[in-house]
């Protein structure tokens, strides 16, 4: 059975899907989604901090610690 876990909880290096994106605002939501950022896609965590680094197909994303904060995946 998948978990649920928020982004920052998870390992690096570990590659999840995409479950939900908590409330954001809209700019950060527009964001998430310019990137690529969305419900069932798979990422793979490089970095949590200072700043969130992920990779998404071939496209390296670095995101604010809060907004990495808002990303709810299955591990």
């Amino acid at each position: 059975m998948l978990k649920e876990i928020p982004l920052l909880n998870c390992k690096v290096k570990q590659k999840v899907r995409v479950s939900h994106l908590l409330p954001v605002n809209e700019k950060e939501l527009r964001k998430l989604s310019v990137f690529g950022i969305l419900p069932g896609v798979e990422i793979e965590i490089l970095q949590k901090y200072p700043i969130c680094v992920l990779r998404i197909g071939y496209t390296e994303v670095a995101l604010d610690y809060e907004i990495g904060k808002s990303i709810v995946v299955r591990s």
